[in-house]
């Protein structure tokens, strides 16, 4: 019987393991999905407020006026936001990880990176980029060249 517990706690331990292990090396933080969500269902000035809390950005109110009125731009030109793809992710660092995405629109795509940030307590946006062309955003080893 005592097999059984100590096998047991060291699959616990096995798992705990890799669930903090795959937390580092790629796992999309909730502030990038939370803004995919809010995009869906509230448009693209909820993304970005979402996308920016807690970033250095968030105070640069321009940037934040640019960034919706480029967004608004795309669903003018591909229609509403559908939802995404998760192409990778590249760890830059110990505690900075970029996330390429493909956001899917009715009519196109639109690609994007993030660039996520490990402070003591979550992750943080320090910046992300949009393009509607792949080799703008997407590294050339992802798009077979």
């Amino acid at each position: 019987m005592r097999w059984r517990a100590w096998v047991f706690l060291a699959g616990i331990a096995v798992l705990a393991t890799a669930g903090r292990a795959a937390a580092q090396q790629g796992e999309m933080p909730a502030v990038i999905l939370s803004g995919l969500h809010a995009y869906k269902s509230q448009g693209p000035a909820a993304a970005v407020k979402v996308w920016l809390n807690g970033s250095p950005a968030n105070s640069d109110s321009m940037l934040v006026s640019n960034t919706v009125r480029a967004l608004n731009s795309i669903e003018t030109a591909y229609g509403s936001f559908v939802g995404h793809e998760t192409l990778a992710t590249s760890p830059l660092g110990s505690r900075v990880v970029r996330h390429y995405l493909i956001l899917l629109y009715e009519r196109g795509p639109l690609y994007v990176y993030f660039d996520a940030y490990r402070t003591s307590d979550r992750w943080v946006l320090t910046g992300f980029l949009f393009n509607t062309k792949p080799e703008a955003i997407i590294p050339s080893r992802l798009l077979g060249g």
